[in-house]
């Protein structure tokens, strides 16, 4: 590959890259959503029926392990028993997948008859749960495998319908039915709860060779692991139940083929352990029952920390005791000076110590005694002054002497309490230390009793597992499970294929409906699609539906559309510069393009700023002006003016808007690009110049027809229309072909009825412009 097909293919990508529109492409999922939501709501309801009718498949499992020899060792009393080992595993497989295996398997389950329920859409087996049991004996082998419909008609009566009988026959539960061919008993169940199993049954009488076709379509037995020896067998039915069963029953089937007689010395060695275990545990209970004893007689099990709280305790009392006692000798020499009829002497200490009403006795005895020291100083002790104080100091010292009594006599009772409690501490201080010793004596042996039990029951579960692993040559390392979910239909997967279904369609939908819109729906598109200025763009008219073009403008209208033809108004002048734009051709690809619309709205809006403004329809093919200002089709008008037939004066129309006129398309010409062509078309041209101050001409479209290009010449400005989600992406290569052909240097694009609700409209480069509401 050369470097210039290299540039190339860069350039494919690049330009790929560049060409692709978010704001487009997003537009056209919100336009597909409906089609998405369908495709979504079809494939989930897809599933949803699918899972709702396919009946489910269940498969119980179950893995054994081949030829497995114990070598396990418990107390170190020899090995367990070990059989032949079975080294071919295909052999074992094709046992368990033979005939004879089968019917072995047949003859421990009971599945001679099966029972079905006839439900609306499915049928449902009632494995174990049927309303009823059937016992029969069939004198004709051709009723085996052959349905028996059973309608249960009340609690005690049954309609039977089986194959070659016309019509069904009502039986009661209990009877017995004798036939050429069959005798049936049919009796009810313990799951017999009428009118709730009231229905449709069957039940069908199934051969051994059906049975072991099943089992052998049903059954699969594959390899595991070649190194282990594991084999797994599975087996798949509707019911959950029944699958689990029958593996269980192959299991059980082929353990008990290789069943060898048990192990005595192990059994002798677990009753001798046994014996051990519940004389240990007596032993543990003894202990047990002596901890909590010695909990609740000494509320502790922790010696130390009630020694050292002892002690402290100890000291506390020592130092109260020796308190109470220097306060009692105090007391009793406080009482001997009572005694004595002298001055009183006490230590300072020991009047903060006894009670107030002690003190305040104390003080009263020594102002009376001082006041009688004072007074004898200038009485005889015969005086009546002398008297009367001696008098009133026996009285105080009576009282002071009964109150030091009472208060001496409970001091003493206190200390002889606190002495009772320091001698029963003391006491049990002394004994804390032996005490602490058999408790956790007696802790140390129930240790020793744990570990002891705990070691004979490791030694029993050892041989207890010796036991089981030299029962049988093959182990089950995982036995037949009973399945939650079924198999089929897988429910997730399902759905999640579903989903990715619809996801995978929609965005197939979407991208190819992406690329197959060749219509330009955004701003963004527009201005990389046209090489030409885009002059301004205009919202999509919603307040009403137009029927055909229409003059929605008025003068004190807000609307968003009344403010983008004004911004349009403004950025007309900058154009042309100093030089006035007297007349202006606005066209488009096609019709419907909304270019009549334009013209009219933008004329209005011209001549709400005081400017004289005659909008001209040129498509004398497809006239529309006259439709903007409600009115019907002129027989006057530029076909009749430009031939000469009309006057300018009869065919100028005046609308409701002051300064605004038209002049209507008039008949339709057989030759429209002819007339154009003619001086006529010129001079109508230089006399509305001079009587207006703005001339608007309503082309043809260019894509069509090449009648509004002579007038795109003849004009200062040249509006091209586009259409958003109308105009197609191709229609860019016309405009561009027309300004590079015929050097247009004023051709600019207005974009038409743009949905304001995914882009704002514009001043037309751009800048956004919502500012004002659509107004109603």
């Amino acid at each position: 590959m050369n470097k210039s097909s290299i540039m190339d293919k860069d350039y494919s990508s690049e330009d790929f890259l560049n060409s692709f529109d978010l704001e487009k492409f997003l537009h056209t999922i919100k336009r597909s959503l409906i089609w998405v939501v369908l495709f979504f709501v079809i494939a989930l309801s897809s599933a949803f029926l699918y899972v709702r009718y396919t009946k489910p498949l269940y498969e119980s499992q179950s893995l054994l392990k081949l030829d497995i020899q114990s070598e396990a060792t418990s107390l170190g009393l020899g090995s367990a028993m070990a059989s032949n080992a079975l080294n071919n595993m295909s052999g074992e497989i094709e046992l368990l997948k033979s005939k004879l295996f089968f019917s072995k398997v047949l003859d421990v389950v009971d599945m001679n008859v099966s029972y079905h329920f006839y439900g609306r859409y499915l049928t449902d087996e009632r494995y174990k749960n049927s309303p009823f049991v059937v016992s029969y004996k069939l004198h004709n082998a051709d009723y085996y495998n052959r349905p028996f419909d059973i309608e249960l008609i009340s609690s005690t009566e049954f309609q039977l319908t089986y194959p070659g009988a016309e019509n069904g026959s009502v039986h009661s539960f209990g009877e017995e039915i004798k036939t050429k061919e069959f005798n049936l008993l049919i009796e009810k169940t313990e799951n017999f709860k009428f009118p709730e199993v009231k229905g449709t049954y069957f039940f069908t009488i199934n051969s051994e060779d059906a049975l072991i076709r099943y089992l052998q379509r049903n059954v699969r037995v594959t390899p595991e692991n070649l190194n282990a020896r594991t084999i797994k067998i599975s087996l798949t039915d509707h019911n959950k139940y029944k699958a689990r069963d029958l593996v269980m029953a192959i299991d059980t089937l082929y353990l008990d083929h290789t069943k060898q007689a048990k192990n005595q010395t192990i059994d002798q060695k677990i009753n001798f352990l046994n014996s051990q275990i519940d004389e240990t545990e007596n032993k543990i209970e003894e202990f047990e029952e002596y901890f909590e004893g010695f909990i609740i007689d000494n509320r502790t099990t922790n010696y130390q920390n009630e020694i050292s709280k002892t002690i402290v305790l100890l000291n506390s009392l020592d130092t109260t005791e020796a308190q109470l006692e220097n306060e009692l000798t105090e007391l009793e020499l406080l009482l001997e000076q009572i005694e004595s009829e002298g001055i009183l002497s006490v230590n300072p200490l020991i009047k903060s110590q006894v009670p107030e009403i002690i003190g305040t006795y104390l003080a009263a005895y020594q102002t009376l005694y001082a006041e009688r020291e004072e007074k004898l100083q200038s009485y005889n002790e015969n005086t009546y002054v002398i008297k009367r104080l001696n008098t009133q100091l026996n009285t105080q010292k009576d009282k002071f002497g009964e109150i030091l009594s009472s208060y001496t006599e409970a001091l003493e009772k206190r200390l002889m309490s606190l002495k009772s409690r320091k001698s029963v501490l003391e006491r049990s201080f002394s004994n804390m230390p032996s005490m602490s010793t058999a408790y956790n004596k007696n802790r140390r042996f129930y240790s020793l009793q744990e570990n002891f039990l705990l070691n004979l029951t490791r030694s029993k579960m050892e041989l207890e597992i010796t036991k089981a692993g030299t029962v049988t040559n093959f182990v089950v390392l995982s036995p037949a499970s009973l399945p939650s979910d079924p198999i089929e239909p897988k429910t997730v997967l399902i759905y999640a294929g579903a989903f990715a279904g619809a996801l995978f369609l929609s965005i197939f939908f979407i991208l190819v409906k992406y690329l197959l819109n060749d219509r330009i729906t955004s701003l963004r598109e527009l201005e990389h699609l046209f090489s030409v200025p885009i002059l301004g763009t205009l919202p999509k008219y919603r307040l009403e539906k137009l029927t055909a073009t229409k003059m929605v403008i008025n003068q004190s209208s807000k609307s968003s559309l009344s403010e983008a033809l004004r911004t349009i108004r403004t950025n007309m002048e900058f154009l042309n510069g100093t030089k006035p734009n007297r007349v202006i051709t606005i066209t488009s690809t096609i019709s419907g393009e909304g270019k009549t619309f334009v013209a009219v709205n933008l004329g209005a809006i011209m001549a709400f700023s005081n400017q004289k403004v005659c909008i001209v329809d040129l498509d004398m093919r497809k006239p529309k002006v006259h439709l903007a200002f409600g009115n019907n089709i002129f027989p006057k008008g530029m076909s009749t003016l430009l031939i000469g037939k009309d006057q300018l004066d009869d065919c100028i129309m005046h609308s409701e808007v002051e300064n605004l006129d038209y002049i209507p398309a008039g008949p339709l010409p057989p030759n429209p690009s002819e007339l154009i062509l003619n001086d006529e078309y010129r001079q109508l041209l230089e006399e509305l110049k001079n009587r207006y101050d703005l001339v608007i001409l309503d082309t043809p479209p260019v894509g069509l027809v090449t009648d509004a290009v002579l007038s795109m010449k003849m004009s200062d400005l040249q509006f091209y229309i586009v259409r958003a989600d109308y105009s197609k992406r191709s229609f860019s290569k016309s405009v561009d072909n027309l300004k590079k052909i015929n050097r247009f240097s004023n051709l600019t694009v207005i974009f038409n009825s743009l949905n304001t609700g995914s882009k704002s409209y514009g001043y037309g480069y751009g800048y956004g412009y919502g500012y004002y509401d659509d107004s109603k």
